[in-house]
């Protein structure tokens, strides 16, 4: 009986360890992520909030896995309500094309949760998926706002950091046309330093930073503004699917969420 029990708990410490280690993982993340359904499930109901919740971790997912085919180390995804989600870089891209292709990620794997959500619904005739693709059309291309901390801002680090200054121009837009949006503001302010940073005199460590081959630089041209431009036509075939259910077009979607 001894020799059993012992092997019984030995087999439990086996499985237990490794659990024990993800213990944070999952909290962070998972609790995190669950928190954020029910802030909106509140809002726009369980379908939505499950869904939008979804498409966000599938953007983070991409970031992940450039950063880690780049070798980086990065912590779990954190989701925060309002503002979105993030993954925490534990050692920072050691150069622009490096940080360019993490903060691509992101939007292009989001872009594609958005169109299978797009697929879905023209497969299904379920409506509400429509409208989880038209914010997730919307969300990958806000977040390609070449400006500062927004992915964008990231991305034309290796084609040209003066972009920098029409992302600028775009954001006051955004804080213009929507005034108590906190989050607007708050990138603003967070993204200054850098703007500020294109009217000095660069280091030779920031020199060596930014330096990128002809191709590179083309080829992330060409992936940025297609991806924009992809998104944008993906925004205009969700809202003409909206608007067959008879959802306002200007509406961009909440009129069947909240229904």
């Amino acid at each position: 009986m001894g020799v059993l029990i012992a092997k019984f708990f030995a087999k439990v410490k086996f499985l237990a360890l490794p659990l024990l280690k993800f213990l944070p993982v999952l909290l962070k993340s998972g609790g995190t992520m669950l928190l954020m359904i029910w802030v909106y499930t509140v809002q726009w109901g369980w379908k939505f909030a499950v869904g939008f919740v979804v498409l966000l971790l599938v953007h983070e997912c991409g970031h992940l896995i450039v950063a880690k085919k780049f070798g980086l180390k990065v912590g779990a995804p954190v989701f925060i309500p309002f503002m979105g989600a993030f993954i925490a870089l534990k050692e920072a891209p050691r150069n622009a094309w490096m940080e360019a292709c993490v903060g691509i990620g992101g939007p292009m794997l989001g872009s594609l949760g958005a169109f299978a959500c797009n697929t879905i619904g023209e497969l299904t005739d379920i409506s509400i998926f429509f409208a989880l693709a038209w914010f997730g059309y919307f969300l990958n291309v806000f977040n390609l706002t070449p400006l500062g901390m927004l992915d964008g801002g990231r991305i034309v680090s290796a084609i040209s950091r003066w972009l920098w200054i029409p992302g600028l121009a775009v954001l006051l837009w955004f804080g213009w046309k929507n005034p108590a949006n906190f989050i607007i503001w708050l990138i603003l302010i967070a993204s200054l330093p850098r703007v500020i940073s294109l009217f000095r005199t660069r280091t030779d460590a920031e020199r060596q930073y930014y330096e990128v081959t002809p191709a590179q630089r083309w080829t992330m041209s060409i992936l940025y503004f297609g991806l924009i431009a992809a998104l944008f036509f993906g925004m205009q075939l969700a809202a003409r699917d909206l608007n067959n259910y008879g959802v306002r077009s200007h509406g961009h979607g909440r009129d069947l969420i909240f229904q």
